[in-house]
């Protein structure tokens, strides 16, 4: 007769410990609706710092890219030409919004002939947008996602 009354409570509680998993999935920690994606594309992080007091660096292989940093990290930006014709080199890199932003000079950057280089330290959060063009028509862009 024990056999009988343990069976249903050995059901019930091997069905609780089956759905205990699925009941704390849902448990998030905070309080109210879950966040909605952003409409933006994800930034990532800059590439590895190769400049000593930089957290970042970004070259003219992230043509296009949203990367991201935080308000007062400084990132270096390089943009080879890889060429010595004066019509294929970048142009200073230029920054907009202007005023959230603050030009870097290291004093320790010699640069190669045909790189354009830059140091941005964010001074305000949203996006900064940094272009740059050549004389022979090509452009480069990329966004700071400033946090």
């Amino acid at each position: 007769m024990s056999h009988r009354v343990l069976a249903p409570i050995a059901r019930i509680s091997l069905a609780a410990t089956a759905l205990a998993p699925l009941a704390l999935t849902g448990c998030s920690g905070t309080a109210g609706p879950a966040a909605h994606p952003s409409s933006a594309p994800a930034c990532h992080a800059p590439g590895k710092a190769i400049l000593p007091h930089t957290d970042g660096t970004i070259t003219e292989n992230d043509n296009g890219a949203r990367v991201c940093l935080a308000k007062g990290q400084q990132i270096a930006v390089f943009l080879n030409a890889r060429s010595k014709d004066s019509r294929a080199l970048w142009q200073p890199v230029t920054a907009q919004p202007s005023s959230a932003v603050r030009r870097g000079d290291s004093g320790v950057m010699t640069l190669p002939i045909g790189v354009t280089a830059a140091l941005f330290t964010p001074t305000a959060a949203g996006d900064i947008h940094l272009t740059s063009r050549r004389d022979s028509g090509g452009t480069w862009a990329a966004t700071l996602v400033v946090h």
